[in-house]
This record gives C-alpha cells, structure tokens and sequence, in this order.
C-alpha cells in the first residue's frame, strides 16, 4: 500500500478485510470527523487497482464529484466519473467516482467484457438510497462482491439490513486527546419553548411551528455570539429558509458579514460563497444554513458552533453539525458551541457515549420496546448559574471558574468489598472499584494503556462478573486498598493455578 495510514486507520482497514475473509459481503466504516475517512477511502480504491480489480466511489451530492476526484488525483489514482456529462467520463478505467442519482438512471458501470466492479464504496453510508440497497441485494443474489460503507453518524434505522459488520476506525474521544480534533465548550443559551409544537412522523417536530418559535430568539443569537464568539469564524443551523434570512438579517444589522447557504440561493452563489468562506482571511464571518452545509462541509478553521435550529430524534443530524467545528486549524484553541436549540442537554447522553465509545452494534429495523422506566444516569449535563456553560459534572464551573456548593447528603458507600459488590450498582462499582483496579494494572504494565485496559477489565470480570465501561487512560486512578490489594492478588494466584491445571493435563 503505498498510503501512510495512521495505526488506527491501518487497523480499522484490516478489521474490514477480515469481516470480508469472514463470509461478509457488505461492512460498514464508522469513521468519526478526523479519523481520516478520505485516506481510508483512498486507501481501498488503491488496493483494487493494485489487484487488478473495478470498483467504484459512489457519493450523493453533486458537490462531492470533483471534490472526491481531486482527491484521488492528489494520491495517484487514476479514474473516471460518472455524472451527467462530465468531462472525465471514461468508462474503461478500472476505478470510477459515481454519482448516485446518475447510476439510478444509467445503471451501474460495466466493463467492455460486461464485468461488473468487484467492489462498491459508499461515501455517507447511513444516507441509503433505492440505487443503494438494489446494489447491495444484486451483489448478495447475482453477482457477488463486496460493499464497503463509509459513515460518520451510524445510527440510521435498519442499517443492520444491508451491512453485515461494523467496524470503528477509532472514536472522537481519543482523536481529541491526541490532538486531531479540537476540544470544545459548550454554553446553553436561551432557547425556544417547544411545548406543543406538532411531531410528524419522522420524529422531528414540524418545520413551520419550529421555525415560528425559534425566530422568538433569534436577538438572543446575535447577542450570545457578540458576548463569546468575538471574531471566530462560525456555522450557524437554522430551522428553514425564512429563520435563516432572518437570522442573518439581524447579524448583518450588528455589523457582522453572513452569508446564507440554502437551495434558494443557487448553484453558482452557493459554490461563490463556499469558496470565499474557505480562505483563512475569508470577509465572511458565519454560513447559516439549514441542512445543506452540516454533511461533508469541512472547513477546519470554523472555530464556532451556533445551534439555532431544534432537533428532537436525530442524533446524526447533530453530530454532523457539531463535527463541523471539531476540524484542527492553526491557532484555533478550542471549538466553542453556542446552543439555542435545547440539542446539547438533549442529545447529551447519546453523543458523549459514542465520543467515548463508539458504537457496538448497528440498527435492525425492528420495532423497540417501549423502556421501563430508569433511573436518571449517572453523567446528567450540569449548566453554570454564572456562565451558562454546559459541562460534564465537576466541583467548578471549566468555563469561568465558579465553585458549586458541595451536597450535604452523602451517600453510603458499602463498607467492604463483598459488600459492593453484592450491591450490583454499575455506577457505584464504576466509581469506587474500578479506579482501584486501573491504578494496579497501569502500574503492573509500566504504562502500557492496551495492555492495561485488557488487564484492568479481565480483574473486573472476575471480580463483579461484568465489564467495566470505561477506559483506564480515563480514569481519576487511585491506589488499591488493603482489601482490593488482597483481591487481586487472590485472583493472579487462581489463574497461576489454573493454568498450572492446564498444563499437568496437556502434559499427560
């Protein structure tokens, strides 16, 4: 291979081969913002022409045709496109940038001798279309091959229907701590009241109603991004075309230069304001839009993310816009989200544990059980009296410093380590265990993550029968007491035994 991959993208890559060596004939790649899901790609239409083999780069937007083409020309690939009339329409390359909505009409490419591509790529993977699916079915029934799904937001309904496997390149937790991403803060700011807005059958509340409430604050926006905002370059989500023209109608008359972004202002406005906003002196501070700018919009110095447009079920929706401000830029600190639609507080659980973790396993389709009802979890969002900023749980405020009281009720902690683990409380044995057995296994691996993490969580195991969800790179470690201490030492002797066992029984 002749591409650089990142340890992580060469795994994920790997991973996937292994899904296909394994009987699957679709996988589907969550790549996170700034895992590198463009090298990836590049990467598996390098190794089919390296093998000789067709495939084709299938993407949904006509914006990303020559994009996705300058970006195999930058690696070396040669190619041609099917879309419209293009100019680089040639059909006998072995790789081939597609449009969907083109190969709907025409049909997919087919060599001279009447060979289908050996292998699809689909770019924004979670977004099926009918020519999608009818792939995937063709290539299961007739004509064999392989699908690879490239994604960001795996969370679409029924995506376990037409892919066999996933695989996590890696999460956006880690791409934040080793510096790929941005870190970001997040300031809840006035929002409008959603009680009684009409829910259609999407999930999502109606466009019309919304956008009525959301125009109640729209001062609100301007004045919040005039108080934190300063000069940063920002996106801002707007509920439809009027709240957009008139959330720049009030940015405008507070003297700073938006532009919008929506269907109504043309395909060439649209390519015009897009480029100037690009350049690093851009005169334009924000891009308001509605949806058009949140999927495959990058431009890495947006350092500011203005939430207006309320969202009630899509997760994925939110999590592309937010993503647009997490791109690394020079001298951009942090990315600062500025929240006017409840999103944040809403989405706050879902979105910080596939940060953290990923996502394990991809929808069925199938109707869900209605929940009994749960506790509330442990990690509810905390919003600062003094700031408003809207952080994880922490004795102060990591925006402006201000010092929340300390609770009066403590709660009982069980007094011996039979006793804790007999409460069968996960948070519980989260918060008072597992910093102890972390502590032991870093220091057992001399500071070996991996390894510790594996080690840490097989001690859990043995110890409370479950896994521990969480990481020991993440964790607040202290020293194991006497009783922990015995513990574990308790178990390292009963595995010497056993594998003592296993061995006199090998040896017979």
């Amino acid at each position: 291979m002749k591409l650089d991959l990142r340890d992580y993208q060469l795994a994920a890559f790997e991973q996937a081969r292994e899904h296909i060596r394994a009987g699957a004939t679709s996988v589907l790649i969550n790549a996170p913002t700034g895992s590198g899901k463009t090298v990836i790609a590049s990467a598996i239409m390098e190794m089919a022409a390296s093998k000789g083999r067709r495939a084709n780069f299938v993407v949904d937007r006509l914006s990303l045709i020559n994009q996705t083409s300058e970006t195999f020309d930058r690696y070396g690939l040669d190619h041609g496109v099917v879309q419209g009339l293009h100019p680089r329409y040639r059909p006998s390359l072995p790789l081939q940038v597609c449009s969907v909505q083109t190969v709907a009409r025409r049909g997919w490419p087919i060599a001279a001798d009447d060979e289908h591509a050996h292998m699809d790529v689909f770019d924004e993977a979670h977004v099926l279309h009918r020519a999608h699916k009818g792939r995937i079915q063709q290539r299961r029934r007739e004509i064999g091959g392989v699908v690879i799904g490239l994604t960001a937001t795996p969370f679409t309904r029924g995506l376990a229907q037409w892919f066999d496997a996933v695989v996590n390149v890696t999460t956006t937790r880690k791409l934040i701590d080793a510096g790929w991403l941005s870190p970001y803060r997040v300031f809840s700011c006035a929002q409008p009241n959603m009680e009684g807005v009409s829910v259609k059958s999407t999930g999502e509340w109606d466009e019309r109603e919304a956008s009525g409430k959301a125009l109640e604050v729209v001062g609100d926006v301007v004045a919040e991004y005039l108080k934190h905002g300063g000069s940063r370059k920002f996106i801002c989500s707007g509920v439809d075309v009027a709240h957009v023209e008139e959330l720049q109608r009030q940015f405008l008359a507070a003297g700073i230069n938006v532009a919008t972004y929506t269907y109504k202002d043309g395909e060439e406005d649209r390519n015009d304001t897009v480029g100037e906003f690009r350049k690093p002196d851009s005169n334009i501070r924000g891009l308001i839009t509605v949806t058009a700018a949140s999927r495959g919009f990058d431009v890495a110095d947006v350092s500011c993310v203005i939430m207006a447009r309320p969202l009630r079920k899509s997760l994925a929706e939110h999590i592309q816009l937010f993503g647009r401000g997490l791109r690394i830029a020079p001298d951009k600190e942090n990315c600062l989200v500025l929240d006017h639609s409840g999103n944040m507080a809403r989405f706050w659980q879902e979105c910080e544990g596939f940060f953290d973790f990923g996502i394990d396993e991809l929808d069925d389709g199938a109707p869900k059980k209605k929940k009994a009802e749960q506790p509330k979890p442990e990690l509810e969002p905390v919003k600062c009296p003094q700031c408003s900023a809207l952080h994880k749980p922490m004795p102060f405020c990591p925006a402006c410093g201000h010092q929340y009281p300390k609770k009066a009720a403590v709660q009982h902690v069980p007094g011996t380590l039979k006793e804790l683990v007999a409460t069968g409380d996960a948070s519980l044995l989260r918060r008072e265990l597992w910093p102890q057995i972390a502590f032991h296994a870093v220091e057992s691996c001399n500071g070996d993550m991996e390894r510790a993490q594996r080690k840490a969580q097989a001690i859990y195991h043995d110890i409370t029968g479950e896994f521990c969800r969480a990481r020991v790179e993440n964790t607040d470690r202290i020293p194991p007491s006497r009783e922990v201490a015995g513990k574990i030492r308790s178990t390292f002797i009963r595995w010497a035994h056993r594998r003592k066992q296993s061995e006199a029984q090998l040896a017979v």
